[in-house]
């Protein structure tokens, strides 16, 4: 093994020792709030993530990220989710709608 790779492993070691400790703070800390707004809108539609991707017209894989609190999601998604949760019925509607349509444009 590599003399240098060695070492910047052994002192990875030493820092993960001193985080467990409490002597080191982390480089980073990852928060991950599964209360937050988008799974309770999504919760309180009845959808699944595949679902209210569906709906969202957005990448399940985004959903997860918002859920999971890496990514936020972006105003306009967040202004139809509360849309959605004001107003299910007309959302669905509409969201039926312009799936009925769509091989038509």
């Amino acid at each position: 093994m590599d003399t240098k790779l060695f070492n910047e492993l052994k002192e990875s070691i030493r820092q993960m020792k001193a985080i467990e400790k409490g002597d080191l703070a982390p480089a980073r800390v990852r928060v991950v709030n599964p209360d937050n707004d988008v799974t309770q809108a999504r919760v309180q539609l009845g959808l699944t993530q595949e679902t209210f991707a569906k709906l969202l017209g957005t990448p399940v894989g985004t959903i997860r990220s918002w859920e999971q609190g890496r990514r936020q999601p972006p105003p306009s998604a967040k202004v139809l989710m509360r849309v959605a949760t004001k107003y299910p019925k007309q959302v669905f509607e509409c969201a039926e709608e312009a799936a009925s349509y769509k091989g038509q444009l």
